[in-house]
Parts: C-alpha cells; structure tokens; sequence
C-alpha cells in the first residue's frame, strides 16, 4: 500500500493527538495507579513489552539506524496503544457519571 503525503500528515496528526489529550492521559494513570480504573490486560502486556524492548539493548541497538528505527516504530505503537486505552478510559467516566 502506497503512502500518500496526506496519509502521512493523518497519521502524524493522529500520533500527536495524545497530546491534546495529556490531562486524560494523565488522570486515567493516576487512576490505575489508586486502582480506580483497570487498563485491560493486553494493554498492560504490550506497555511492560514495549518498554523493556526500549530500554534493554538486546535488539537492533548495534545497527546504527535500524536501531533507533525499531524503537521508534515501537514507541508509536505504545503510543497508538495508549490513544486507545484514553478513548476507553472516556467512555468508562461517561458511563460512569451515567450511572450516577
């Protein structure tokens, strides 16, 4: 699939949305973090995965660029996975507050 310069610019719109969002971001990890609210578990797996893959040099780290490649490519998806953990984390204080 060819990747257009305006899919490009989506996209990268898209990443930088959890910036818009970082006072969510913020309140739903204090409230996993108070045991308010629990990320689902794929989420969690992926997050400890991710980061450890970051952090340890046991992957392409010795290839001068696709090691930093890699790590990039992993964090968008970290990212892209805690835009989506956000958007749950919105729809539970919506049903949350319809509750009460």
């Amino acid at each position: 699939m060819k990747s257009t310069p305006s899919r490009t610019l989506r996209h990268t719109r898209n990443l930088l949305r959890i910036f818009d969002h970082k006072r969510t971001l913020l309140q739903m990890l204090q409230a996993v973090w108070h045991g308010k609210y629990s990320m689902s578990l794929l989420t969690k797996i992926l997050l400890v995965l991710g980061i450890a893959y970051i952090i340890l040099p046991f992957d392409f780290d010795w290839i001068p660029i696709l090691g930093w490649l890699d790590d990039a490519l992993v964090f968008f998806l970290l990212v892209k996975r805690l835009q989506f953990e956000t958007h749950r984390y919105v729809r539970h204080k919506v049903m949350e507050r319809k509750t009460n």
